[in-house]
């Protein structure tokens, strides 16, 4: 699950060029604090901003909160891994150890072997999805502007007291989710806390946990995440833009899907899922004729009490559109891939937009939609 936090910074924004540095002192909780990064968004009409940090953090910023703002004070360069892992490690403690791999800095107070699994993980899926866009016709950046964060916590009591000051609120539902203020990924050792794993954890323990049916929630919430985080650092998606929640979250499920018998418990992008699609055969007979609709218009189905509904929808309808219309799809995303930050959309204008890129009308791509996994039950 992304953070849906939204910024506070004030819209009418000028963009601002980004290959210098910039120094912004703000008050924050009764002390000064110089934040040094390059200034993505000044608000015209009250000098709000949004700052971007050298390890990737955003800082949307109200005038009450700036004491000073010092410009071009030199050229902007983002942390490198070790920089961003120390920095990590000061701020959660001495006990944390740093693991780098790849684009991906982790940083934990677990046994190094989940760690290392984690990261493996993500390395693999980091191959497959640049693969697979790579043969979808979508041009991803070449290399993420920012190391891309892991922070893994030994218990769940420890990930809560992180995500209360991170997101200001608990969920207990959670295992894992990606800030897209600060661009990490959060997650706790699950084989600790949900498999019960007593003593070290090693690769034979890891293992061992694979083969339990129950690790397909494990391996797919831990997908899920980094994939959100891949898609905001490779350029598919922007942060703190009108990215609708059908998309991102759709979009994260159709990778998420694990296979147990693979190494690390995943391999294929794309495989049906199938407790989504159960889940989604039982609302087609619920369904209301505007349901489509609503979901590309707004968010508010995500945050309800029937959000497992508009969640398995979400993933029916991208993997629908991945199978079906792709190269329509492609248009789309490309299209989503060039959103202004803190640019937001009317419902009729999001709609229109997604009209915009298939030769269908949205009532013929919905019958479609539904009588292809119709077929699926039969």
């Amino acid at each position: 699950m992304i953070n849906l936090t939204i910024p506070i910074c004030c819209v009418c924004a000028i963009f601002q060029q980004v290959n210098s540095s910039d120094e912004v002192t703000i008050s924050r909780e009764g002390q000064s604090i110089v934040l040094t990064g390059r200034i993505l968004e000044e608000a015209q009409n009250d000098n709000g901003l949004l700052m971007q940090t050298r390890e990737g953090r955003l800082w949307p910023l109200q005038p009450e909160q700036i004491e000073s703002v010092k410009k071009d004070v030199g050229e902007f360069e983002s942390l490198g891994r070790k920089q961003y892992g120390r920095k990590l490690r000061d701020e959660l403690g001495e006990e944390f150890k740093i693991h780098e791999a790849g684009n991906f800095v982790l940083v934990y107070n677990t046994e190094k072997a989940y760690a290392r699994w984690v990261a493996g993980l993500y390395k693999k899926l980091e191959r497959g999805f640049k693969g697979y866009w790579t043969k979808g016709k979508f041009k991803l950046v070449a290399k993420p502007d920012f190391p891309l964060a892991v922070i893994i916590f030994k218990s769940r009591q420890e990930f809560e007291r992180y995500m209360a000051d991170d997101l200001g609120t608990v969920n207990p539902a959670m295992m894992a989710y990606y800030n897209l203020e600060t661009n990490r990924v959060v997650m706790f050792d699950l084989t600790a806390e949900e498999f019960r794993v007593q003593g070290e954890v090693n690769d034979r323990r890891i293992n061992e946990v694979l083969n339990n049916p129950r690790a397909i929630h494990m391996v797919a919430t831990i997908i899920h995440e980094g994939t959100h985080q891949l898609m905001f650092n490779y350029g598919m998606q922007v942060r703190y833009s009108d990215t609708p929640l059908w998309l991102n979250e759709g979009m994260a499920m159709f990778f998420e899907t694990p296979d147990l018998n693979a190494d690390r418990g995943w391999r294929t992008i794309g495989k049906l899922n199938f407790i989504r699609v159960n889940q989604f055969l039982e609302y087609i007979n619920k369904r209301p004729e505007d349901s489509l609709t609503q979901m590309i218009q707004k968010d508010d189905g995500f945050r309800s009490e029937t959000a497992l509904d508009t969640y398995a929808q979400a993933w029916a309808f991208n993997y629908f559109l991945l199978k079906r219309h792709k190269k329509e799809f492609v248009e789309y995303l490309k299209f989503m891939s060039k959103k202004k930050v803190l640019r937001y959309d009317t419902p009729e204008q999001r709609l229109a937009d997604f009209q915009s890129h298939f030769d269908s009308t949205l009532e013929q791509l919905d019958r479609e939609f539904v009588l292809y996994f119709q077929k699926m039950s039969r």
